[in-house]
């Protein structure tokens, strides 16, 4: 399992880094300065001293996916889609919104935490404060839109977990809805702002049938029953009709009151 932050590399990174080189680098990488590398400890012939490079050996690197997917990749997403919706362009943009940073602070605390396996020598409370700091990071300039991308292969492996083991524990999904409400909001293709945007998903044309379905129903709740039905997505979660329930509130709401009173009006 690798955690770091690595946004796409844009013109405008390659004209700064070769400036800065000195020489001209068609392919650079750009990335945060954390990373997280870890590796199950189950070599035949031994290995390198990977520990002396920063590498975590573990016994089973499973519980360490679920951590990274969940409180990583589900936050990231979950601000992604918010964010696209609000019109902040990039991650350090929308989490500087004390609206949006208190969200993703108590949806990994409250929703996303609970949910993982415990991690010996992993003091959560510190990886989520880390976590913040790392999408605050105003160099990366990581695309809100970029992540959006591509999200029907993305979200049923960062989200959708969560919330199943929310329900089956009878527990809140309130923050957890919300992003997947925004998700559904964002596939519109256009911003609060009125600023359009194209949608790129290789289920692009199935998302965009089920949608203008959904936006044709009698009410936001049929609409949002008949979006989520859509199983390569959502799993069996389209028949849960508390699922289905907090997401179309969410969704209402972002249409009739936007996406900064939204995040304002949670507990």
């Amino acid at each position: 399992m690798v955690d770091r932050v690595v946004p796409r590399t844009t013109d405008a990174d390659r004209e700064r880094i070769s400036a800065r080189l000195g020489l001209r680098d068609a392919r650079p990488v750009v990335g945060e300065p954390f990373f997280d590398w870890v590796i199950e400890d189950r070599f035949a012939y031994g290995r390198p001293d990977w520990q002396a490079g920063g590498a975590r050996l573990v016994t089973h690197a499973e519980p360490f996916e679920k951590l990274k997917l969940r409180m990583v990749n589900g936050n990231h997403s979950a601000l992604a889609y918010l964010g696209a919706v609000a019109g902040w362009p990039t991650v350090d943009r929308a989490i500087a919104e004390p609206a949006m940073h208190h969200y993703l602070d108590t949806l990994m605390r409250d929703e996303i935490a609970p949910t993982l396996p415990a991690l010996p020598g992993l003091d959560l409370n510190e990886y989520r404060a880390r976590l913040l700091q790392r999408f605050a990071n105003p160099e990366l300039q990581h695309q809100t839109q970029q992540i959006t991308m591509d999200n029907s292969q993305k979200l049923p492996r960062r989200l959708p977990g969560t919330v199943r083991d929310r329900l089956a524990a009878h527990l809140s999904i309130e923050r957890l809805a919300l992003a997947m409400a925004a998700w559904l909001h964002d596939l519109r293709g256009i911003n609060l702002a009125g600023v359009t945007y194209v949608i790129h998903d290789p289920l692009g044309a199935d998302l965009a049938a089920r949608l203008a379905y959904a936006r044709a129903a009698g009410s936001v709740h049929d609409g949002v029953a008949h979006f989520v039905a859509f199983t390569p997505v959502f799993g069996d979660l389209g028949a849960s009709p508390r699922f289905i329930a907090d997401v179309a509130r969410h969704a209402l709401s972002l249409q009739q009151r936007g996406v900064a009173r939204t995040l304002g009006g949670l507990p």
